[in-house]
């Protein structure tokens, strides 16, 4: 069965003293494409946090580093997306930290589950 990896993406610097954005990355080995799942929005300036479920490069533009955190079983994708909607939309630190809590909980695709090169998921 095919994985898909989990990446935590780290955006370049927006600006002096600007905390740079995070956003969970699900995309096959190799792939050009990915899912972005991210939180958008500024509430200090009337702009309500909302969560953006969007295809993009994997080598977009804006992408400054990429970490795997977790290798994910392609039937477990709707699990991935299923913990990003339970998440309210905050900031995208808190946020990330929220659906990663989610997919702990829900067992499978777990980010705490790592392949160990020979196909079987191991606790990291």
């Amino acid at each position: 069965m095919s994985t898909l990896n989990l990446h935590l993406a780290i955006s370049k610097e927006r600006g002096q003293g600007q905390p740079r954005h995070g956003i969970l990355m699900l995309a096959e080995e190799n792939a050009t494409h990915a899912i972005f799942y991210h939180t958008t929005g500024e509430p200090m300036h009337s702009k309500p946090y909302k969560v953006a479920i969007e295809p993009k490069r994997v080598e977009s533009h804006g992408i400054d580093k990429r970490h795997l955190i977790a290798k994910v079983l392609e039937k477990d994708r709707q699990e991935v997306k299923a913990a990003v909607r339970q998440a309210p939309p905050l900031f995208c630190q808190r946020w990330i930290l929220n659906v990663l809590e989610n997919l702990e909980k829900q067992g499978d695709g777990a980010p705490s589950k790592k392949s160990s090169g020979d196909g079987d998921a191991t606790n990291a």
